[in-house]
Protein backbone atom coordinates (compact mmCIF):
# COMPACT_ATOMS: atom_id res chain seq x y z
CA UNK A 1 0.00 0.00 0.00
CA UNK A 2 2.74 2.18 0.69
CA UNK A 3 4.43 1.63 -2.22
CA UNK A 4 1.23 2.22 -4.11
CA UNK A 5 0.91 5.71 -2.48
CA UNK A 6 4.76 6.56 -3.61
CA UNK A 7 3.59 5.59 -7.21
CA UNK A 8 1.15 8.05 -6.90
CA UNK A 9 2.87 10.72 -5.26
CA UNK A 10 5.50 10.52 -7.95
CA UNK A 11 3.25 10.50 -11.06
CA UNK A 12 1.90 13.23 -9.62
CA UNK A 13 5.09 15.15 -9.17
CA UNK A 14 5.74 14.26 -13.05
CA UNK A 15 2.52 14.95 -14.39
CA UNK A 16 2.83 18.75 -12.43
CA UNK A 17 6.78 18.94 -13.98
CA UNK A 18 5.05 18.69 -17.15
CA UNK A 19 2.23 20.98 -16.68
CA UNK A 20 4.24 23.70 -15.53
CA UNK A 21 7.54 23.41 -17.72
CA UNK A 22 7.78 26.25 -20.35
CA UNK A 23 8.01 26.31 -24.24
CA UNK A 24 11.72 26.84 -23.53
CA UNK A 25 12.07 23.50 -22.19
CA UNK A 26 10.40 21.74 -24.53
CA UNK A 27 13.23 20.73 -26.52
CA UNK A 28 14.67 18.50 -23.37
CA UNK A 29 11.70 16.09 -24.08
CA UNK A 30 11.38 16.03 -27.62
CA UNK A 31 15.36 14.96 -27.60
CA UNK A 32 13.94 12.01 -25.07
CA UNK A 33 11.77 10.77 -27.84
CA UNK A 34 14.01 11.48 -30.50
CA UNK A 35 12.76 14.16 -32.21
CA UNK A 36 14.40 17.11 -34.23
CA UNK A 37 14.45 20.48 -32.32
CA UNK A 38 15.80 23.55 -32.28
CA UNK A 39 18.59 22.62 -30.35
CA UNK A 40 19.45 19.71 -33.49
CA UNK A 41 18.92 23.02 -36.32
CA UNK A 42 21.03 25.09 -34.08
CA UNK A 43 23.89 22.90 -34.14
CA UNK A 44 24.62 23.50 -37.78
CA UNK A 45 22.24 27.62 -37.94
CA UNK A 46 22.39 30.07 -36.61
CA UNK A 47 20.33 30.70 -34.00
CA UNK A 48 20.15 34.33 -32.19
CA UNK A 49 20.52 34.00 -28.30
CA UNK A 50 19.27 37.81 -27.80
CA UNK A 51 15.48 37.93 -28.07
CA UNK A 52 15.11 41.33 -30.13
CA UNK A 53 17.66 39.38 -32.98
CA UNK A 54 15.58 36.37 -32.68
CA UNK A 55 12.29 38.10 -33.42
CA UNK A 56 13.36 40.25 -35.67
CA UNK A 57 16.24 37.76 -37.57
CA UNK A 58 14.68 34.29 -36.90
CA UNK A 59 16.96 31.21 -37.07
CA UNK A 60 19.40 31.26 -40.46
CA UNK A 61 20.01 27.85 -42.03
CA UNK A 62 20.87 29.24 -45.33
CA UNK A 63 23.61 27.31 -47.15
CA UNK A 64 24.69 24.78 -44.49
CA UNK A 65 24.47 21.85 -46.58
CA UNK A 66 21.27 20.37 -45.19
CA UNK A 67 20.13 17.02 -47.56
CA UNK A 68 16.68 16.51 -45.36
CA UNK A 69 14.42 17.48 -42.43
CA UNK A 70 13.36 14.80 -39.94
CA UNK A 71 9.77 14.83 -38.95
CA UNK A 72 8.82 16.68 -36.05
CA UNK A 73 10.65 20.03 -36.30
CA UNK A 74 10.16 21.78 -33.80
CA UNK A 75 10.75 25.85 -33.99
CA UNK A 76 10.72 27.63 -30.36
CA UNK A 77 8.44 30.97 -30.13
CA UNK A 78 11.45 32.91 -29.83
CA UNK A 79 11.47 32.92 -33.38
CA UNK A 80 9.49 33.67 -36.34
CA UNK A 81 11.30 33.06 -38.95
CA UNK A 82 13.31 30.33 -40.81
CA UNK A 83 15.65 30.04 -43.38
CA UNK A 84 16.61 27.39 -45.17
CA UNK A 85 17.14 28.47 -48.84
CA UNK A 86 20.49 27.02 -50.91
CA UNK A 87 20.76 23.97 -49.23
CA UNK A 88 19.70 20.16 -50.85
CA UNK A 89 16.25 19.44 -49.26
CA UNK A 90 14.36 17.05 -51.18
CA UNK A 91 11.27 16.28 -49.59
CA UNK A 92 8.81 17.98 -46.68
CA UNK A 93 5.71 16.40 -45.52
CA UNK A 94 3.16 17.44 -43.46
CA UNK A 95 4.59 15.67 -40.35
CA UNK A 96 8.27 17.68 -41.03
CA UNK A 97 7.44 20.68 -38.73
CA UNK A 98 5.90 20.24 -35.20
CA UNK A 99 3.20 23.18 -34.47
CA UNK A 100 4.32 26.09 -34.03
CA UNK A 101 1.81 29.17 -33.58
CA UNK A 102 4.32 32.02 -34.07
CA UNK A 103 6.54 30.98 -37.13
CA UNK A 104 5.69 33.44 -39.93
CA UNK A 105 7.65 33.20 -42.66
CA UNK A 106 9.51 29.98 -43.82
CA UNK A 107 11.94 30.34 -47.17
CA UNK A 108 12.81 26.67 -48.94
CA UNK A 109 14.48 28.67 -52.32
CA UNK A 110 17.11 26.94 -54.04
CA UNK A 111 16.44 23.65 -52.89
CA UNK A 112 15.96 20.29 -54.43
CA UNK A 113 12.29 20.11 -53.58
CA UNK A 114 10.75 17.83 -56.64
CA UNK A 115 6.43 18.14 -55.27
CA UNK A 116 4.74 19.19 -52.38
CA UNK A 117 1.80 16.94 -51.12
CA UNK A 118 -1.39 17.93 -49.58
CA UNK A 119 -1.14 20.25 -45.96
CA UNK A 120 2.38 20.03 -46.00
CA UNK A 121 2.11 22.96 -44.14
CA UNK A 122 -0.86 22.76 -41.88
CA UNK A 123 1.76 22.16 -38.50
CA UNK A 124 1.76 26.49 -39.08
CA UNK A 125 -1.10 28.32 -39.30
CA UNK A 126 0.29 31.26 -38.70
CA UNK A 127 2.86 30.91 -41.94
CA UNK A 128 2.57 34.64 -43.49
CA UNK A 129 5.52 34.17 -46.02
CA UNK A 130 6.39 31.28 -47.86
CA UNK A 131 9.44 31.16 -50.81
CA UNK A 132 9.27 27.93 -52.42
CA UNK A 133 11.24 29.36 -55.49
CA UNK A 134 14.12 27.94 -57.34
CA UNK A 135 13.20 23.94 -56.85
CA UNK A 136 12.14 21.66 -59.20
CA UNK A 137 8.60 21.43 -58.00
CA UNK A 138 6.59 19.73 -61.01
CA UNK A 139 3.60 19.21 -59.39
CA UNK A 140 1.37 20.91 -56.66
CA UNK A 141 -1.38 19.25 -54.93
CA UNK A 142 -5.10 20.90 -54.99
CA UNK A 143 -4.95 21.08 -50.56
CA UNK A 144 -1.08 21.78 -51.19
CA UNK A 145 -1.87 24.81 -49.07
CA UNK A 146 -4.63 23.69 -46.42
CA UNK A 147 -4.41 24.93 -43.23
CA UNK A 148 -2.01 28.19 -43.47
CA UNK A 149 -5.16 30.36 -44.53
CA UNK A 150 -3.31 33.62 -43.19
CA UNK A 151 -0.40 33.36 -45.63
CA UNK A 152 0.06 36.68 -47.48
CA UNK A 153 2.77 36.35 -49.39
CA UNK A 154 3.47 32.51 -52.26
CA UNK A 155 7.00 32.89 -54.38
CA UNK A 156 6.54 29.98 -56.84
CA UNK A 157 8.87 31.27 -59.48
CA UNK A 158 11.58 28.91 -61.33
CA UNK A 159 9.98 25.68 -61.04
CA UNK A 160 8.64 23.06 -63.26
CA UNK A 161 5.41 23.73 -63.22
CA UNK A 162 3.14 23.37 -66.14
CA UNK A 163 -0.50 22.58 -64.78
CA UNK A 164 -2.14 24.35 -61.41
CA UNK A 165 -5.10 22.36 -60.21
CA UNK A 166 -8.28 24.82 -60.18
CA UNK A 167 -8.83 24.63 -56.55
CA UNK A 168 -5.21 25.25 -55.49
CA UNK A 169 -5.34 28.72 -54.31
CA UNK A 170 -8.77 28.16 -52.28
CA UNK A 171 -7.28 28.00 -49.24
CA UNK A 172 -5.42 31.19 -49.05
CA UNK A 173 -8.25 33.84 -49.55
CA UNK A 174 -5.90 36.50 -47.98
CA UNK A 175 -3.03 35.67 -50.47
CA UNK A 176 -1.86 39.27 -51.69
CA UNK A 177 1.52 38.55 -53.58
CA UNK A 178 1.81 35.57 -55.50
CA UNK A 179 4.76 35.13 -58.34
CA UNK A 180 4.73 32.28 -60.37
CA UNK A 181 7.23 33.58 -62.89
CA UNK A 182 9.42 31.34 -65.36
CA UNK A 183 6.94 28.26 -65.04
CA UNK A 184 5.69 26.27 -68.23
CA UNK A 185 1.96 27.36 -68.13
CA UNK A 186 1.36 28.49 -71.34
CA UNK A 187 -1.36 27.07 -71.38
CA UNK A 188 -2.55 28.47 -67.86
CA UNK A 189 -6.67 29.56 -67.37
CA UNK A 190 -6.97 32.28 -66.14
CA UNK A 191 -10.00 31.24 -64.01
CA UNK A 192 -7.19 29.69 -60.75
CA UNK A 193 -6.61 32.92 -59.71
CA UNK A 194 -10.19 34.22 -59.49
CA UNK A 195 -10.00 33.09 -56.43
CA UNK A 196 -7.41 35.29 -55.17
CA UNK A 197 -9.55 38.47 -54.42
CA UNK A 198 -7.05 39.92 -52.31
CA UNK A 199 -4.38 40.31 -54.86
CA UNK A 200 -2.41 43.02 -54.80
CA UNK A 201 1.16 41.90 -56.99
CA UNK A 202 1.01 39.47 -59.88
CA UNK A 203 4.11 38.30 -61.28
CA UNK A 204 3.68 36.30 -64.14
CA UNK A 205 6.59 36.60 -66.32
CA UNK A 206 8.45 33.78 -68.22
CA UNK A 207 5.10 32.19 -68.73
CA UNK A 208 4.99 31.61 -72.42
CA UNK A 209 1.81 33.95 -72.79
CA UNK A 210 1.32 34.63 -76.75
CA UNK A 211 -1.55 36.26 -75.78
CA UNK A 212 -4.38 36.40 -72.80
CA UNK A 213 -8.31 35.75 -72.90
CA UNK A 214 -10.42 39.09 -72.34
CA UNK A 215 -11.89 37.06 -69.48
CA UNK A 216 -8.12 35.54 -67.64
CA UNK A 217 -8.30 38.51 -64.73
CA UNK A 218 -11.42 38.03 -62.80
CA UNK A 219 -13.61 41.53 -62.29
CA UNK A 220 -13.70 40.58 -58.77
CA UNK A 221 -10.01 41.02 -58.78
CA UNK A 222 -10.27 44.78 -57.78
CA UNK A 223 -6.75 44.93 -55.26
CA UNK A 224 -4.60 44.15 -57.93
CA UNK A 225 -2.08 46.83 -58.00
CA UNK A 226 1.06 45.37 -59.83
CA UNK A 227 0.72 43.27 -62.54
CA UNK A 228 4.11 41.96 -63.98
CA UNK A 229 4.10 40.10 -68.06
CA UNK A 230 7.61 40.56 -69.17
CA UNK A 231 9.76 37.97 -70.97
CA UNK A 232 6.98 36.77 -72.46
CA UNK A 233 5.46 36.16 -76.42
CA UNK A 234 2.49 38.88 -76.43
CA UNK A 235 2.71 40.71 -79.95
CA UNK A 236 0.13 42.57 -79.24
CA UNK A 237 -0.66 45.05 -75.73
CA UNK A 238 -3.75 42.46 -74.14
CA UNK A 239 -5.89 45.32 -74.04
CA UNK A 240 -9.03 43.81 -73.40
CA UNK A 241 -7.66 41.22 -70.87
CA UNK A 242 -6.03 44.15 -68.87
CA UNK A 243 -9.59 46.28 -69.19
CA UNK A 244 -10.94 44.28 -65.91
CA UNK A 245 -8.17 45.69 -64.00
CA UNK A 246 -9.01 49.50 -65.10
CA UNK A 247 -10.05 50.59 -61.47
CA UNK A 248 -7.07 49.16 -59.19
CA UNK A 249 -3.87 48.71 -61.78
CA UNK A 250 -1.57 51.15 -60.49
CA UNK A 251 2.32 49.13 -62.14
CA UNK A 252 2.38 47.54 -65.77
CA UNK A 253 5.53 45.58 -66.79
CA UNK A 254 5.64 44.39 -70.25
CA UNK A 255 9.56 43.97 -70.48
CA UNK A 256 10.65 41.63 -73.49
CA UNK A 257 7.83 40.88 -75.29
CA UNK A 258 8.20 40.83 -79.54
CA UNK A 259 5.52 44.07 -79.59
CA UNK A 260 6.01 45.40 -83.00
CA UNK A 261 3.99 49.05 -82.98
CA UNK A 262 2.43 50.75 -80.17
CA UNK A 263 -0.77 52.42 -82.03
CA UNK A 264 -3.32 55.20 -80.96
CA UNK A 265 -5.29 54.32 -77.41
CA UNK A 266 -3.20 50.64 -76.79
CA UNK A 267 -3.53 50.68 -72.97
CA UNK A 268 -7.43 51.44 -73.05
CA UNK A 269 -9.08 53.11 -70.23
CA UNK A 270 -6.19 51.76 -67.98
CA UNK A 271 -6.61 55.74 -66.27
CA UNK A 272 -4.93 54.52 -62.82
CA UNK A 273 -1.53 53.21 -64.22
CA UNK A 274 1.14 55.59 -62.57
CA UNK A 275 4.21 53.40 -64.13
CA UNK A 276 5.01 52.16 -67.03
CA UNK A 277 7.86 49.49 -67.71
CA UNK A 278 9.01 48.44 -71.75
CA UNK A 279 12.48 47.37 -71.21
CA UNK A 280 14.34 44.95 -74.11
CA UNK A 281 11.78 46.01 -76.13
CA UNK A 282 13.67 44.07 -79.16
CA UNK A 283 11.34 43.78 -82.05
CA UNK A 284 9.66 47.78 -80.97
CA UNK A 285 9.50 50.23 -84.12
CA UNK A 286 7.11 52.38 -83.90
CA UNK A 287 5.29 54.85 -81.18
CA UNK A 288 2.39 56.39 -82.75
CA UNK A 289 0.72 59.34 -82.33
CA UNK A 290 -1.81 58.93 -78.42
CA UNK A 291 -0.15 55.92 -77.99
CA UNK A 292 -0.17 56.15 -74.28
CA UNK A 293 -2.88 58.58 -74.40
CA UNK A 294 -5.66 57.24 -71.91
CA UNK A 295 -2.58 56.90 -69.08
CA UNK A 296 -3.71 60.20 -67.88
CA UNK A 297 -1.93 58.87 -63.84
CA UNK A 298 1.15 58.12 -65.69
CA UNK A 299 4.20 59.41 -63.51
CA UNK A 300 6.74 57.14 -64.75
CA UNK A 301 7.69 55.47 -67.90
CA UNK A 302 10.87 53.54 -68.57
CA UNK A 303 11.53 52.59 -72.18
CA UNK A 304 15.11 50.98 -72.64
CA UNK A 305 17.06 48.53 -75.34
CA UNK A 306 15.16 49.22 -78.19
CA UNK A 307 17.44 48.78 -81.19
CA UNK A 308 14.62 48.75 -84.17
CA UNK A 309 12.69 52.27 -82.60
CA UNK A 310 12.32 54.27 -86.19
CA UNK A 311 9.30 56.64 -85.01
CA UNK A 312 8.72 57.94 -81.71
CA UNK A 313 5.92 60.55 -82.77
CA UNK A 314 6.01 63.98 -80.84
CA UNK A 315 2.16 63.32 -79.42
CA UNK A 316 3.07 59.58 -78.77
CA UNK A 317 2.43 61.03 -74.98
CA UNK A 318 -1.02 63.56 -75.49
CA UNK A 319 -4.25 62.69 -75.20
CA UNK A 320 -7.35 64.23 -75.75
CA UNK A 321 -10.27 65.47 -73.59
CA UNK A 322 -13.39 67.57 -75.18
CA UNK A 323 -11.11 67.87 -78.39
CA UNK A 324 -8.32 69.52 -76.46
CA UNK A 325 -5.25 68.36 -76.81
CA UNK A 326 -2.92 67.92 -73.49
CA UNK A 327 0.40 66.40 -72.64
CA UNK A 328 0.98 63.62 -70.15
CA UNK A 329 2.31 65.10 -66.96
CA UNK A 330 5.27 62.48 -66.41
CA UNK A 331 7.32 63.35 -63.56
CA UNK A 332 9.78 60.51 -64.47
CA UNK A 333 11.11 59.62 -68.73
CA UNK A 334 13.81 57.14 -69.15
CA UNK A 335 14.85 56.25 -73.21
CA UNK A 336 17.75 54.82 -73.39
CA UNK A 337 19.87 52.11 -75.32
CA UNK A 338 18.12 52.43 -78.74
CA UNK A 339 18.92 53.97 -82.08
CA UNK A 340 16.86 57.69 -81.74
CA UNK A 341 18.65 60.34 -83.21
CA UNK A 342 16.15 63.62 -82.06
CA UNK A 343 14.05 64.30 -79.44
CA UNK A 344 10.72 66.21 -80.39
CA UNK A 345 10.22 69.07 -78.25
CA UNK A 346 6.56 68.77 -77.77
CA UNK A 347 6.67 64.92 -76.97
CA UNK A 348 6.32 66.12 -73.15
CA UNK A 349 6.27 68.54 -70.29
CA UNK A 350 10.33 68.50 -69.65
CA UNK A 351 10.12 71.33 -67.51
CA UNK A 352 7.43 69.33 -65.26
CA UNK A 353 10.25 66.36 -64.84
CA UNK A 354 12.08 65.38 -61.55
CA UNK A 355 14.13 62.98 -63.71
CA UNK A 356 15.51 61.78 -67.03
CA UNK A 357 17.48 59.30 -68.61
CA UNK A 358 18.61 59.47 -72.46
CA UNK A 359 21.90 58.17 -72.61
CA UNK A 360 23.29 55.77 -75.11
CA UNK A 361 21.46 57.18 -78.14
CA UNK A 362 22.09 57.73 -81.40
CA UNK A 363 22.01 61.32 -80.77
CA UNK A 364 21.92 63.51 -84.24
CA UNK A 365 23.63 67.04 -82.95
CA UNK A 366 22.27 69.81 -85.46
CA UNK A 367 19.58 72.20 -85.48
CA UNK A 368 16.53 69.98 -84.54
CA UNK A 369 18.53 69.49 -80.85
CA UNK A 370 18.56 73.31 -80.19
CA UNK A 371 15.85 73.65 -78.63
CA UNK A 372 17.40 70.95 -75.67
CA UNK A 373 20.38 73.18 -75.16
CA UNK A 374 17.90 76.29 -74.66
CA UNK A 375 15.67 73.93 -72.34
CA UNK A 376 15.95 72.87 -68.66
CA UNK A 377 15.99 70.04 -69.56
CA UNK A 378 20.27 70.23 -70.40
CA UNK A 379 20.24 70.74 -66.88
CA UNK A 380 18.45 67.76 -65.68
CA UNK A 381 20.26 64.96 -68.37
CA UNK A 382 23.82 66.52 -67.54
CA UNK A 383 26.38 65.09 -69.68
CA UNK A 384 24.86 62.27 -70.65
CA UNK A 385 23.86 62.89 -74.07
CA UNK A 386 26.65 62.05 -76.35
CA UNK A 387 26.42 63.16 -79.59
CA UNK A 388 26.65 60.44 -82.78
CA UNK A 389 26.75 62.34 -85.81
CA UNK A 390 27.55 64.53 -87.85
CA UNK A 391 31.30 63.08 -88.04
CA UNK A 392 32.77 66.48 -86.93
CA UNK A 393 30.76 66.33 -82.83
CA UNK A 394 30.74 62.36 -82.87
CA UNK A 395 31.51 61.98 -78.79
CA UNK A 396 31.29 65.36 -78.13
CA UNK A 397 28.49 65.69 -75.14
CA UNK A 398 25.51 67.43 -75.72
CA UNK A 399 26.22 70.17 -73.04
CA UNK A 400 29.41 70.83 -74.14
CA UNK A 401 28.65 71.62 -77.86
CA UNK A 402 28.80 75.27 -78.96
CA UNK A 403 24.81 76.51 -80.55
CA UNK A 404 26.32 77.74 -83.59
CA UNK A 405 27.65 74.02 -83.82
CA UNK A 406 23.98 72.81 -84.08
CA UNK A 407 22.99 73.65 -87.95
CA UNK A 408 21.16 71.90 -90.52
CA UNK A 409 23.25 73.38 -92.96
CA UNK A 410 24.98 70.98 -95.60
CA UNK A 411 28.22 71.94 -96.80
CA UNK A 412 31.23 70.04 -97.72
CA UNK A 413 33.22 71.86 -96.19
CA UNK A 414 31.02 72.06 -92.46
CA UNK A 415 30.52 68.32 -92.85
CA UNK A 416 27.41 68.63 -90.96
CA UNK A 417 25.60 66.06 -92.72
CA UNK A 418 25.51 63.09 -91.14
CA UNK A 419 27.14 60.33 -92.26
CA UNK A 420 26.07 57.56 -94.40
CA UNK A 421 24.77 54.80 -91.62
CA UNK A 422 26.91 51.31 -91.69
CA UNK A 423 23.87 49.21 -93.17
CA UNK A 424 24.36 51.51 -96.84
CA UNK A 425 28.05 51.53 -96.24
CA UNK A 426 27.94 47.83 -96.49
CA UNK A 427 25.35 47.49 -99.13
CA UNK A 428 27.49 49.39 -101.53
CA UNK A 429 30.34 47.68 -100.77
CA UNK A 430 28.60 44.45 -101.44
CA UNK A 431 27.18 45.89 -104.94
CA UNK A 432 30.53 46.99 -106.17
CA UNK A 433 32.25 43.29 -105.09
CA UNK A 434 29.41 41.59 -107.42
CA UNK A 435 29.90 44.14 -110.17
CA UNK A 436 33.99 43.50 -110.04
CA UNK A 437 33.16 39.59 -109.68
CA UNK A 438 30.67 39.46 -113.04
CA UNK A 439 33.33 42.25 -114.83
CA UNK A 440 35.98 39.25 -113.95
CA UNK A 441 33.54 36.73 -115.11
CA UNK A 442 33.00 37.97 -118.56
CA UNK A 443 36.46 38.89 -119.16
CA UNK A 444 37.91 35.12 -118.48
CA UNK A 445 35.33 33.91 -120.52
CA UNK A 446 35.91 36.11 -123.52
CA UNK A 447 40.00 35.30 -123.25
CA UNK A 448 38.55 31.65 -123.29
CA UNK A 449 36.74 32.43 -126.76
CA UNK A 450 39.74 34.26 -127.90
CA UNK A 451 42.18 31.47 -127.08
CA UNK A 452 39.87 28.56 -128.51
CA UNK A 453 39.69 30.39 -131.59
CA UNK A 454 42.91 30.81 -132.59
CA UNK A 455 42.84 34.38 -131.98
CA UNK A 456 45.27 34.50 -129.21
CA UNK A 457 48.45 33.11 -131.66
CA UNK A 458 46.99 32.85 -134.91
CA UNK A 459 48.86 29.98 -137.36
CA UNK A 460 49.00 30.54 -140.98
CA UNK A 461 46.36 29.09 -143.13
CA UNK A 462 47.07 25.39 -144.52
CA UNK A 463 50.62 25.54 -143.38
CA UNK A 464 50.82 21.34 -144.09
CA UNK A 465 49.56 19.95 -146.59
CA UNK A 466 49.97 16.09 -145.21
CA UNK A 467 51.18 14.51 -142.10
CA UNK A 468 52.01 10.96 -141.21
CA UNK A 469 52.62 9.36 -138.51
CA UNK A 470 55.04 5.88 -138.67
CA UNK A 471 55.75 3.86 -135.57
CA UNK A 472 58.84 5.40 -134.66
CA UNK A 473 59.10 8.57 -136.92
CA UNK A 474 56.29 11.36 -138.07
CA UNK A 475 56.45 12.22 -141.68
CA UNK A 476 55.30 15.68 -142.48
CA UNK A 477 54.82 17.25 -146.17
CA UNK A 478 54.97 20.76 -146.86
CA UNK A 479 53.50 21.28 -150.66
CA UNK A 480 53.61 25.30 -150.32
CA UNK A 481 55.56 26.83 -153.31
CA UNK A 482 58.72 28.46 -152.54
CA UNK A 483 59.64 31.53 -154.76
CA UNK A 484 63.47 29.54 -155.99
CA UNK A 485 64.10 32.64 -158.16
CA UNK A 486 67.24 34.19 -156.87
CA UNK A 487 68.30 31.09 -155.23
CA UNK A 488 68.51 29.58 -159.23
CA UNK A 489 69.86 33.09 -160.03
CA UNK A 490 72.78 32.41 -157.59
CA UNK A 491 73.57 28.77 -158.09
CA UNK A 492 74.00 29.93 -162.12
CA UNK A 493 76.17 32.93 -161.29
Amino acid sequence: MRAFSQSVVALTLFLTTVLMIGPSQAWLFSRLFGRNTTWDLCDKCKCPTILQEAREHGISCRDVNLTQLDDGVLIERNYSKVDFSKNSISRITEDTFDVSHTLRSVDLSANALVSLGSSVFKSLPSLDSLSLENNQISTLDEETFDGIGNLTSLDLSYNKISDLPPGVFKALPKLQHLSLAFNPLTNMNGSVLWSSRNLVTLDLSGIGFKTLHKDFFSSNMTKLEKLILAHNAIEVVPSKALFNLRNSLTYLDLSANPIKTLGAYTFFSLVYVKTLILRQMLQLTSIEAYSFGDLVSLERCEIAYAPRILNLDAKAFHTTKDGVDSVLLLEDFTFSFSVLHTLPKGLLKWDHLRQVRLEYNQWCCDCNMKWVKNSSLIDLVGDRMICSSPDFLRGFRLSKVSPKDLTCELSPVSSHKPPISPPFRSFGFLVGLMVLGFVTSLATVALLVYWRQGWLCRRPQNPYSRVRAGRTTITVTDDMEWDNGDLETDSKA
